[in-house]
């Protein structure tokens, strides 16, 4: 009976098994697609100066940034998701010195200037702008996993609003003008927070765990 038992669940598992080889497969030839695509297009509108590609040496890092900068995130939340509380330390490691070199790469750029990077003339409000949405999502693990919020999240988020508000004080009376905050108004700190920041946090949480209910609710009279 249990040998008849095994056996049918392997019949069962095997289709689902090729269909996931199937998915892996689909995924990697888009992956490889994509990659050839886009070879070709910085290539040629960089190298050979196709005029049709848009690209030159106009093109900075900083435009580069606004149209990658998302996709990215989107492509890093769900390793994340899933590989998150069992990363080794080496990849912690990779992680910390990939920030502390993009911070150093974004110093030069201002400092030495670098006009290859596009930094120069961006201000504090131009980042926020650019980088809180992908950040929000590229950490998405740690809002579905965390739900509902820690005193750590609390925590966490408590000490950045706070460092927010202490430069956007100065920005606006002072005025500081590298903040960029003087002239933005309420309404822009909506658009700038709501889409980027509040609603992620708000629903990604509730979604996740929801989600995860229904799922182990329809698993559960299979296993």
């Amino acid at each position: 009976m249990a040998e008849e038992h095994i056996a049918h669940r392997g019949r069962g598992e095997l289709p689902t098994r090729r269909r996931t080889i199937g998915t892996q497969r689909s995924v990697l030839a888009a992956v490889l697609t994509v990659s050839v695509a886009f070879a070709v297009l910085v290539v040629g509108g960089y190298g050979l100066h196709w005029r049709w590609t848009g690209l030159s040496h106009s093109i900075t890092l900083w435009d580069w940034l606004q149209v990658l900068a998302l996709p990215i995130a989107l492509g890093i939340a769900p390793v994340l998701m899933r590989h998150r509380r069992t990363m080794h330390s080496r990849h912690r490691r990779a992680l910390g010195a990939a920030a502390i070199g993009f911070a150093a790469l974004v110093a030069a750029g201002y400092l030495v200037p670098m006009r290859w990077t596009g930094f120069t003339g961006n201000t504090l409000w131009d980042w926020l702008s650019l980088l809180l949405l992908p950040a929000v999502v590229a950490t998405a693990s740690v809002w579905a996993t965390g739900w509902p919020p820690t005193r750590k999240h609390a925590i966490v988020v408590g000490a950045i609003a706070v460092a927010l508000l202490a430069v956007a004080l100065p920005g606006y009376l002072a005025p500081w003008t590298w903040t960029g905050f003087a002239g933005n108004t309420a309404w822009d700190w909506v658009k700038l927070l709501l889409l980027p920041l509040l609603v992620p946090i708000a629903l990604i949480g509730p979604v996740s765990t929801y989600v995860a209910g229904r799922l182990e609710a329809a698993g559960g009279p299979h296993t």
